[in-house]
């Protein structure tokens, strides 16, 4: 009896120890009980500043919390930046948490149930000499070991992906601000999260949605990546993300194929606004204010090949789209383009008084003064100049490496209700040599053909020219400039100039060829310019209604070894006929030409005096021809009596000028006497 009695306590003893063990168990797994190592800081910020290579303190707790579901956290952290730099931190956080579970852990599983990181500032510094505070020196043993040898292909381990062994329940991070600062930087970059929260389990993509700002620019972003198990399994992952800032919405989507015999990568990308210059702020530009436009095109990589596919640009009506692909499998690189426009509005690239001029010169103005070029014309710390950097690009040697074939189509083009025509263009880069052949527009009321050829040799580069246009109304680009407008006509142009040279800057001094232009006029008054050859003191006082017009306008220029002369340039109205003569010298870069008007019918006190526009290219005048007033007036005293002869005996000129006006254009006939040309 006392045997069992004792027996019996033993039993009560043995089985309250064990729920005593089991309660404790469970307390300690499901109950976090913390623990404070803040005294333990010294020993962490010695192993961190040792680790780092530079000091690491940690101003406030430590605090590790023991259960099933652990966590550790860390308050008030401080990286210094570098030695032999600017005082200040480099990194400070004011709270980081990360917590995970255990029992994963045994079979090689990392859950993580939350990161935790807020009052995160990062401040990235490069100065005057280069230096940056992001590069970390961890301390180094005096005597490095030698280089250990790599261990076989079949040594290593292979470790077996699951496709839960990384898992984070939630992500949050909050106040996070990275600022970069540098010499060449007038204002500091600045990222800034205000919030961003996420998450990444097994089947499932990682989310993230992120509130911030962009250099004061409030934007939001979401991204998804594909779920870990799809990329773990079957060896591929997409990505999505987009992003809206500065009133732009961006999108950029992805996918990556690790399984296929050769890698591939895709790439999907658009940018669509309201309107452009909205972005003017964030990218420090000044962009056109081109309204409600898009952009989007699809990259695809594979090994030595690129393609860029589905490729549009629309701004309001207009629409180009196309495609690029890229071949590096050979000894040259082979890119072929290939771009359609159904419609091109010009009315869409409206853009008001901005130009690319006005804001090419406030950057120039800008880097005056903030650069200063040495007398070796070289930029700042010894950087080779623009032009050099120019010239080296247009090597034969660097063009030679590459084949491009550019091929455009414009089925409409629209100014308002005007349709200025249609067009195609071929353009290739090959052998070095830079050509379009052909280009073919329909213009209004005719065509227009190009052919060009440049072959950009720093040594001996050859360039040609050809082209025909026929009969262009251009009375369209009047009524663009004022709706209003009835002026008008048909304008003509033939060229056909070829160059050889030994520099670029002699390229026009030893060009040959013609340059022909010829235009018939509607509606444009002759105005103050019958006042140089007509009866003046009629032309001042006549109250006649029909003012005079302009009849067509004739030049046809010959160039040969570098200077060209004209063989007619006139200009015909209904009341005088000008004329002029001279040439342009491009090997002494030097202009000479004289106009001379003759009056359609003898004027009594008429002018009529010859001028001149002569001088350099960079500094040229418009003057009086040496004798043209003593002509002047001989000719004016002498009127009454040679003006009555010339009336009697001499016919008058046409009124409408159809004696030029109709002079064929092109390289046949070039020396064609026209009357009244003195």
């Amino acid at each position: 009896m006392r045997a069992s009695k004792i027996f019996r306590w033993i039993l009560y003893v043995v089985g309250g120890l064990i729920a005593g063990l089991i309660i404790l168990l469970v307390v300690l797994a499901f109950v976090p009980i913390t623990i404070d190592l803040s005294e333990y800081k010294g020993t962490v910020e010695s192993a961190a500043s040792l680790a780092l290579g530079r000091p690491v303190k940690v101003d406030d707790k430590i605090v590790i919390a023991t259960s099933l579901q652990p966590y550790f956290s860390l308050e008030g952290l401080r990286i210094s930046n570098p030695e032999d730099f600017q005082t200040g931190d480099f990194l400070q956080m004011k709270e980081a948490r990360i917590g995970v579970k255990v029992l994963p852990l045994l079979s090689g599983k990392v859950h993580i149930t939350g990161i935790k990181v807020i009052g995160l500032t990062v401040l990235l510094v490069e100065d005057k000499k280069g230096a940056v505070n992001w590069i970390f020196n961890p301390a180094t043993e005096t005597e490095p070991k030698a280089p250990s040898e790599p261990k076989p292909r079949s040594a290593e381990r292979e470790f077996e992906l699951q496709s839960d062994s990384l898992v984070v329940a939630d992500l949050l991070l909050e106040d996070i601000s990275v600022d970069y600062r540098s010499a060449d930087v007038k204002d500091p970059l600045q990222l800034k999260i205000n919030e961003c929260k996420g998450t990444m389990t097994a089947g499932k993509p990682l989310t993230l949605d992120i509130k911030g700002a962009l250099f004061d620019e409030p934007y939001t972003t979401s991204i998804e990546i594909g779920s870990l198990k799809e990329f773990l399994e079957e060896n591929r992952s997409w990505m999505e993300i987009k992003t809206e800032i500065a009133k732009t919405r961006f999108a950029f989507s992805g996918t990556v194929d690790l399984a296929q015999a050769t890698q591939i990568l895709k790439l999907k990308a658009e940018v669509a606004g309201d309107r452009l210059d909205s972005l003017n702020g964030l990218l420090d530009l000044d962009l056109p204010p081109l309204k409600s436009y898009r952009s989007a095109a699809q990259l695809t990589l594979k090994e030595k090949h690129a393609e860029l596919s589905n490729f549009e640009v629309q701004v309001g009506q207009t629409k180009l789209a196309g495609k690029m692909t890229v071949d590096n499998s050979g000894a040259k690189s082979k890119s072929k383009i290939d771009l359609t426009a159904p419609l091109i509005q010009l009315d869409d690239f409206d853009v008001g008084d901005w130009s690319p001029e006005k804001a090419q010169s406030q950057d120039t103005a800008e880097k005056s003064q903030n650069e200063k070029q040495d007398d070796t014309g070289t930029g700042k710390a010894g950087q080779p100049s623009s032009d050099e950097d120019v010239a080296a690009l247009l090597s034969p040697e660097v063009l030679g490496k590459y084949e491009v074939q550019l091929n455009v189509k414009v089925n409409k083009v629209l100014s308002g209700n005007d349709q200025l025509g249609s067009g195609s263009l071929t353009a290739t880069l090959k052998d070095g040599r830079f050509s379009i052949d052909p280009l073919k527009l329909n213009i209004p009321g005719g065509s227009f053909a190009l052919a060009a050829s440049l072959k950009p040799d720093v040594n001996a580069p050859e360039a040609s020219i050809r082209a025909d246009m026929e009969k262009f109304d251009f009375g369209v680009l009047v009524r663009r400039a004022n709706p209003k407008a009835d002026m008008g006509g048909v304008i003509n142009l033939e060229v056909d100039l070829k160059s050889s040279a030994d520099s670029f800057e002699t390229l026009m001094a030893k060009g040959n060829g013609y340059f022909d232009v010829s235009g018939r006029l509607e509606n444009l008054e002759a105005g103050i310019i019958d006042l140089w050859a007509v009866n003046v003191i009629a032309a001042v006082v006549s109250q006649e209604k029909d003012a005079s017009k302009i009849n067509c306008v004739v030049g046809r220029f010959s160039m040969k070894d570098g200077i060209l002369e004209p063989d007619i340039l006139l200009i015909d109205t209904s009341k005088i006929r000008i004329c002029g003569k001279g040439h342009v010298d491009f090997k002494k870069q030097q202009i000479d030409l004289k106009m001379a008007p003759t009056p359609k019918r003898a004027e009594y006190f008429s002018l009529a005096t010859p001028i001149e526009v002569e001088g350099q290219f960079s500094d040229f005048g418009v003057g009086i021809q040496a004798g043209g007033l003593i002509g002047t007036a001989v000719r004016f005293v002498a009127s009454p009596v040679t003006s009555t002869f010339k009336r009697l005996f001499l016919k008058e000129l046409p009124a409408d000028g159809n004696d030029v006006c109709a002079l064929p254009i092109g390289p046949e006939n070039r020396s064609v006497e026209v009357k009244g040309c003195r």
